[in-house]
C-alpha cells in the first residue's frame, strides 16, 4: 500500500514521516490558492532530497486560472521530475493531454461523482438493496466514462472515504484507486464565506470581497440534528471527518492512501 502525504502549504512539510513515499502538493478548491512557482520549486527540492514521488494537485479554474496552471505545468516539465497532475477540471485534463503529455494525469475527487452527504446514514439501513448499491456507487461504474479516461491516459482516480462506504467491486480494474483520509470532501462553491470573516465592524455583512486568504486562518464547525457527524467548513469547501478504514482497503481495491494531516485548503 503506497502512502502519500497531502499538504497545501510549503510549511507543512513538517508533517512528513518516513512512511510516506509520495508527496501531494497543491489545492483542489480555489484558483486563488494555486501555489507560486517559488513554492513548487521549494517543494521539488524537498521531494528530490527525500527521494519521493511527486503529485501536483490542481483545482477547478477560470480561464485566468488555466493560464496560471499552464505556466506552472511548463515549469514542472522543465524540472525533469516525473509528476502526476491531479485535475479537478476537464479543461485542465485537456491542457495536460494536448500540451504536457509527459505528465501523468489523475482524476481528482471533485470529478468523481459520489453520494457524499452524511445524511445518507439516516436512511442507508432502511432502503432497498438496489438503492443502497446506488448510494455506494461511483462514476467509475459507468463503462463509457472509464473508456474515455483511458483514452485520455488517465489510469488513476481519487476517492473520498464516505460514511456509507464505496462499492468498487464492479469498477474497471485497469484504473487504480486512491483513498483520501481522514477528511472527506462534501461540496464546494466559488463563493467563499470565509472572505471578510475577520472584519469586526461588519460581522453580518455577506458579499464578494477581495481575497485575503482568510480560509487559511479560520475553520468553522457546522452542526445540525439531521447530520450524523459535524460538518467542517474551510474556505469555500465543506468536509467531514472519517477515520474508519473502509472495506475497499481490506479487499485490496485501493492501492494508495493519501493522508491529510490538515484540511488541504
Amino acid at each position: 500500500m503506497e502512502q502519500a502525504l497531502f499538504i497545501s502549504k510549503a510549511d507543512n512539510v513538517k508533517y512528513f514521516m518516513e512512511d510516506f513515499s509520495r508527496l501531494y502538493f497543491g489545492t483542489e478548491f480555489c484558483e486563488r490558492l494555486i501555489p507560486t512557482i517559488e513554492d513548487i520549486k521549494e517543494i521539488l527540492g524537498f521531494v528530490q532530497k527525500k527521494c519521493l514521488e511527486f503529485t501536483l494537485v490542481t483545482p477547478y479554474v477560470t480561464n485566468r486560472g488555466l493560464e496560471k496552471l499552464e505556466k506552472i505545468l511548463e515549469f514542472v516539465a522543465g524540472e525533469k521530475v516525473k509528476t502526476e497532475i491531479v485535475f479537478n477540471d476537464w479543461g485542465v485534463l485537456h491542457l495536460i493531454h494536448e500540451q504536457f503529455p509527459g505528465h501523468v494525469p489523475v482524476m481528482g475527487r471533485l470529478l468523481n461523482k459520489l453520494k457524499r452527504g452524511p445524511r445518507i446514514m439516516n436512511i442507508i439501513d432502511k432502503v432497498p438493496g438496489p438503492t443502497r448499491d446506488f448510494y455506494q456507487g461511483s462514476c467509475l461504474d459507468v463503462p463509457e466514462l472509464c473508456e474515455f479516461l483511458k483514452m485520455m491516459g488517465v489510469y488513476r482516480v481519487e476517492f473520498d472515504n464516505l460514511l456509507q462506504g464505496t462499492n468498487l467491486d464492479a469498477t474497471d480494474t485497469d484504473i487504480k484507486k486512491t483513498l483520501y483520509m481522514p477528511f472527506a470532501f462534501v461540496s464546494t462553491t466559488r463563493f467563499c464565506l470565509s472572505a471578510h470573516a475577520d472584519s469586526a465592524e461588519r460581522p453580518d455583512y455577506v458579499g464578494i470581497f477581495p481575497c485575503g486568504r482568510e480560509c487559511r486562518k479560520y475553520t468553522f464547525q457546522l452542526e445540525n440534528p439531521v447530520m450524523p457527524v459535524p460538518l467542517i467548513r474551510k474556505g469555500n469547501a465543506v468536509f467531514f471527518l472519517n477515520e474508519n478504514i473502509p472495506d475497499s482497503v481490506h479487499k485490496g481495491q485501493v492501492d494508495r492512501i493519501v493522508v491529510e494531516p490538515e484540511i488541504p485548503v
